[in-house]
């Protein structure tokens, strides 16, 4: 069975003790006035000296309250129902407060600080002494990595005027290719932001920074070969395989991206020959010399 979200759980429990709290009111209410009528009718049918109907009470102000018996104390009186009508009022203030809190607190519950330590500074390590420890990490190579900085770095979003500052768009960048290069758990915001030492937030947001900077490449880095480029890997193709061969050049590699669960939509489509939840990847490489 799914669980139902803290933040709603809480807001049904609260709208269990609204429901509740108005039954109550109604329930007072229902009792005031047979109080009322009782007296009145005691009042009318007594024999002897009269009884007279509680319908008032004096209630002493708290600012007023001392030990001191002082003349100058004031009292409000109330009827029954106004104490009530103050009571419930009282209560319907306090379940707005609290609906209002639930609704907007980002944390729900706050838990003990875990200190955060980051290991994407060892990347500049691996960058020179450990090529392959750096692409198993964000599954690239380091020029490709700075290749990609260098297209990405200007971009609008990774520049506001937001009184906290943004993550270095590298890091924002290294956290996702670590993401999208990992699947299953260890593609989860709070793993890789063990990693980096940053929040599961900041990884979210860094990967959406980042996918909206690269989408904003795609009319300049997609497109078809041009004429000079189809003829250099023609000629590529024939060298490496046979004169025969020189027109397939678009001969594609294809490689499967796991999913960690079945997609929402279309989700059997996605279910490949190896039992797996997977997207397709077809890589075509155009050799420049």
């Amino acid at each position: 069975m799914p669980q139902v979200p803290l933040r709603r759980k809480f807001l049904q429990e609260l709208d269990a003790i609204d429901q509740s709290h108005k039954r109550a009111r109604l329930s007072m209410y229902l009792q005031d006035i047979h109080f009322l009528a009782s007296s009145d009718e005691a009042d009318s049918n007594a024999s002897g000296p009269s009884v007279t109907s509680i319908t008032s009470v004096s209630v002493t102000s708290s600012s007023n309250r001392s030990s001191s018996s002082d003349d100058s104390s004031s009292y409000v009186s109330l009827t029954p129902s106004e104490i009530i009508d103050n009571y419930l009022a009282t209560v319907e203030k306090e379940i707005r407060r609290l609906r209002e809190e639930i609704s907007t607190a980002r944390v729900l519950h706050q838990t003990h600080k875990i200190p955060k330590s980051s290991q994407i500074h060892l990347l500049a390590t691996w960058r020179d002494g450990n090529v392959d420890q750096f692409r198993r990490k964000v599954r690239v190579d380091p020029p490709t990595f700075d290749g990609i900085l260098e297209k990405i770095c200007n971009h609008r979003i990774f520049h506001n005027n937001s009184n906290v500052p943004q993550l270095p768009v590298e890091t924002q960048l290294a956290i996702f290719l670590f993401r999208v290069g990992h699947y299953g758990n260890a593609a989860s915001p709070e793993a890789i932001g063990h990693w980096a030492g940053v929040s599961p937030g900041t990884v979210a947001n860094s990967t959406n920074r980042v996918m909206v900077a690269l989408l904003a490449l795609h009319d300049e880095l997609i497109r078809l070969p041009t004429s000079e480029e189809k003829e250099v890997v023609k000629e590529w193709v024939a060298k490496k395989v046979c004169p025969e061969w020189r027109d397939g050049y678009l001969v594609v590699d294809g490689t499967k991206f796991p999913l960690f669960q079945r997609p929402g939509l279309h989700g059997n489509a996605w279910f490949d020959k190896s039992r797996n939840y997977s997207l397709d990847c077809q890589v075509r490489i155009l050799p420049v010399s």
